[in-house]
C-alpha cells in the first residue's frame, strides 16, 4: 500500500513542479492566448488544466497517505515540538505572501518580470482577450475598416466568417491570432497612427521607456511634456506607476503622450 503511495506522490510531485515552473515563466494569458503561445506543443489551457488535475491527484494521493499512516502522524503533530515550529513557519510563509513582503515579493516580481519579457519583446497585443472577439467587432474596436479587412483576408487565401472569433479563424487556417491581427492591421505612417489604446491591453504594465522605445518617441521629451502638464515620471516607472502617483489612468497618460508625438 504505502510503495503505490509514494509511487504516486513521486510522478505527481514532478509534474506538479514542471507544469508550475512553466505557469511561472509563460506570458500573461492576453499575450498567451492571442500569440497561440505553446511549450512542448501545449497551450497556456493545457498547462493550466494539467497543474490544477495533478493538484486534486495529489489532494487524493495525500489524504490516503494520511489515513494510512494516521498513527505515525498522529503522533509527530501533537506530541513533537518540531510540529508547532513547522506550523508557525507556513504561517510566515503565507503571511509573508498574502502581505508581498520581501523576501516573497521578489519572487513575485520575477514572476511578473518574465510574463513582461514575453510581451515586450515579442508581439503587439492591441486588446485583452481580443482573440475572442469576432472579426466584426475586433475590427469595430480596433478601428480597422471590415471590408478592408475581409479583402486582405481572401486575398490571402485565408477561410473566415465576420462573425468567427479571431481563434475560430486563426485554427481553422494553422495561424494565430495575433497573425491573424497582423495581415489586416492597416499599414501605419507613423508609430500611433490607426492605434487604439484600450483599457486591458497590458500597457500599464510597460515602462515609460519600454514605451517609448515601442512606438518610437523620446522617453526625455516625454518626461518632460508630462511634467508640464503636472505629471511627474520617470522612464523606469511603469505607465500604471505613474497613474497611480499622479492620481489618473494608465490610458490618460497615453493619450497625452499620443497627443504631442
Amino acid at each position: 500500500m504505502r510503495k503505490w503511495i509514494d509511487l504516486f506522490l513521486f510522478y505527481a510531485t514532478i509534474i506538479i513542479i514542471f507544469s508550475g515552473i512553466v505557469l511561472y515563466i509563460m506570458p500573461h494569458g492576453r499575450v498567451a492566448y492571442f500569440t497561440g503561445w505553446k511549450f512542448l506543443g501545449i497551450d497556456k489551457d493545457g498547462w493550466d488544466n494539467l497543474h490544477v488535475i495533478f493538484g486534486f491527484f495529489m489532494v487524493i494521493v495525500a489524504i490516503w497517505h494520511i489515513v494510512v499512516n494516521w498513527r505515525a502522524l498522529k503522533k509527530y503533530l501533537f506530541l513533537q515540538k518540531e510540529s508547532v515550529f513547522a506550523l508557525l513557519i507556513i504561517a510566515l510563509v503565507s503571511i509573508g505572501t498574502i502581505k508581498n513582503i520581501q523576501p516573497f515579493k521578489s519572487v513575485s516580481d520575477l514572476e511578473e518580470y518574465i510574463k513582461n519579457s514575453w510581451e515586450v519583446s515579442k508581439s503587439e497585443i492591441p486588446i485583452a482577450h481580443g482573440e475572442l472577439l469576432s472579426l466584426k467587432d475586433f475590427c469595430d474596436k480596433l478601428n480597422i475598416p471590415l471590408n478592408q479587412a475581409t479583402d486582405i483576408l481572401k486575398e490571402k487565401g485565408i477561410k473566415f466568417n465576420v462573425n468567427e472569433t479571431l481563434k475560430e479563424i486563426a485554427n481553422k487556417n494553422n495561424l494565430t491570432p495575433v497573425k491573424i491581427y497582423e495581415i489586416i492591421k492597416p499599414k501605419k505612417n507613423s508609430n500611433f497612427q490607426n492605434v487604439k489604446f484600450i483599457p486591458g491591453s497590458g500597457i500599464g504594465k510597460m515602462t515609460l521607456s519600454d514605451f517609448c522605445k515601442k512606438y518610437g518617441c523620446n522617453v526625455n521629451e516625454t518626461i518632460k511634456t508630462l511634467k508640464s502638464k503636472g505629471i511627474n515620471a520617470k522612464k523606469t516607472q511603469t505607465l500604471r506607476e505613474i497613474a497611480e502617483d499622479n492620481k489618473i489612468t494608465p490610458i490618460d497618460i497615453v493619450k497625452i503622450i499620443t497627443k504631442y508625438n
